[in-house]
């Protein structure tokens, strides 16, 4: 699953793929910047990919 957030200076992607991890990836004036958020369990990652969509769903 992926969500997105647009901003006029930069653009930032959050990428979930039912383990423990998240993906972020920023893109700003042609740099891209992936860092990967960590988790104790699938479902707490989960729960914050959903946060964030949720996040960008209210903007």
């Amino acid at each position: 699953m992926t969500t997105s957030i647009v901003c006029r200076d930069w653009q930032e992607c959050f990428e979930y793929h039912g383990n423990t991890a998240v993906e972020r990836i920023r893109r700003q004036k042609g740099n891209v910047r992936r860092e990967w958020l960590f988790f104790n369990s699938p479902e707490e990652a989960a729960d914050f990919f959903n946060d964030q969509r949720a996040c960008c769903e209210a903007a």
